[in-house]
């Protein structure tokens, strides 16, 4: 990079969940507003906003780290976030071509870091990392300009106090810490005035909203953004079902704003595996929980995660899991094969899974997961549903409802695009519906 001109071009690339999306937009808007220029060309500056939760997710993460310094040998390159927040050492000893080793804490900086060591004339490799303690305070990050995509996502909640096996998310965000419910509203109040239409709420234990917080909770919070005047919708990501009261299913179902839409992680159907999980709920629990969701808020769609293969799932136990979630009629399954992780309880059972079994079941409750979608969407045809439209083009709209299902729609004005409109269901499919604009 010797001899480049200032401005220095970045690439923020991200990986993983709502949360990460959320912080990959913040530094982004935090690199501009340093003087750094986005580019979707050959980069100064590579940003890696890694995700750790599989083998795969890291793997992808060193992947990109590799392909930067290829694309640009002069580059800088940061890897940030959850991946080198658990494994850094690792990532210091294998990836020379990493510049910038930063974990979960401290991004806020990461600018002024970056240009620290573009000042340097011989660079070392620098590694930042801050282990989580007790006490920590929410590392406020907020976006102080467009999102950039239709749907902005607010991350309102940080770290988990659960104790599951198979899980590296504790070590790699620390303990449930909230931000002031004051600031979420001054977040979703800077949306909604440029004009955005939806809004989803982040955390990565987001049920645990308010746990630092004396009186308050995610019911609560719904409710004081419920009364904000502002035509818009909430959406809500995922939340454990250990998290779900009586009370917050209550509120979902009597605020106006909140979408039908629960994503309730699952895990297994199978109580032997639960437990082994360290999921605090039983399989019955959770069907109970479901069916009262669902008796309370009409419409509700519910989607779920499960990990397929996790040590000692005999056939029986994948068999408890496919009864289960066809009995709950859920209307979408996130399947995910077990992923090992160093450094977790799971990672050491010594009943592994074989990889051919693990992908037998996992084609089996995707199968199953085509069946379930399709029948939810066929319970939309001949309703209206409200769409936030994302694309116009070539004559079809197409945007989601608030079941977060897939609407596609003639329609060719591209002013429709970040709208909500209504839609009338005409057909369905698995991954989506088809209907025409109500006018």
């Amino acid at each position: 990079m010797e001899g480049a001109f200032l401005p220095y071009t970045f690439k923020v690339k991200t990986l993983g969940c709502p949360v990460n999306q959320y912080e990959g937009r913040a530094l982004e808007l935090a690199m501009e507003k340093a003087g750094f220029v986005p580019t979707g060309d050959i980069a100064d500056i590579y940003i890696i906003n890694s995700c750790v939760v599989t083998q795969a997710a890291a793997a992808e993460a060193r992947r990109l780290a590799s392909q930067a310094k290829k694309e640009n040998p002069q580059s800088l390159v940061v890897l940030a976030g959850c991946y080198p927040q658990v494994y850094w050492k690792e990532i210091k000893e294998k990836l020379p071509q990493v510049d910038i080793i930063i974990g979960t804490t401290g991004r806020s900086r990461l600018p002024a870091v970056i240009a620290r060591q573009l000042a340097e004339t011989h660079r070392e490799q620098r590694a930042i990392i801050v282990e989580h303690g007790p006490g920590e305070e929410f590392e406020e990050f907020p976006l102080t300009g467009n999102y950039g995509r239709t749907r902005p996502v607010i991350k309102i909640q940080e770290g988990c106090d659960e104790a599951c096996t198979y899980c590296i998310v504790r070590k790699a965000r620390g303990l449930p810490r909230s931000l002031a419910p004051e600031k979420v509203v001054a977040q979703v109040k800077h949306f909604l005035d440029k004009g955005c239409r939806e809004i989803v709420l982040a955390g990565t234990h987001l049920g645990a909203y308010g746990k630092d917080l004396p009186g308050w909770n995610l019911a609560r919070l719904i409710e004081e953004l419920d009364a904000l005047p502002h035509s818009f919708r909430l959406r809500l990501s995922y939340i454990e079902p250990m998290d779900i009261s009586l009370e917050f299913l209550q509120t979902m179902a009597r605020v106006r704003k909140v979408c039908p839409f629960l994503y309730l992680p699952l895990q297994s159907g199978s109580d032997r595996i639960l437990q082994r999980m360290g999921r605090r709920y039983t399989s019955a629990e959770f069907a109970r929980l479901v069916q009262k969701a669902m008796e309370l808020i009409p419409g509700l769609s519910i989607w779920t995660d499960l990990i397929v293969g996790f040590p000692g799932e005999t056939e029986d136990d994948h068999q408890q899991t496919m009864k289960l979630v066809e009995e709950l009629a859920l209307s979408h399954l996130h399947v995910f094969p077990y992923s090992p992780r160093p450094g977790t309880e799971a990672a050491g059972f010594p009943d592994q899974v074989a990889p051919d079994v693990k992908k037998r079941r996992v084609q089996e409750l995707r199968a199953l997961d085509e069946k379930l979608s399709l029948h939810f969407n066929q319970q939309l045809v001949g309703k209206q549903v409200q769409v936030l439209v994302e694309k116009v083009g070539e004559n079809q709209g197409e945007g989601f409802s608030e079941h977060y299902v897939k609407v596609r729609f003639p329609a060719g004005n591209p002013e429709l695009k970040s709208s909500l409109v209504p839609v009338q269901v005409l057909a369905a499919a698995p991954r989506g519906v088809e209907g025409c604009l109500i006018t």
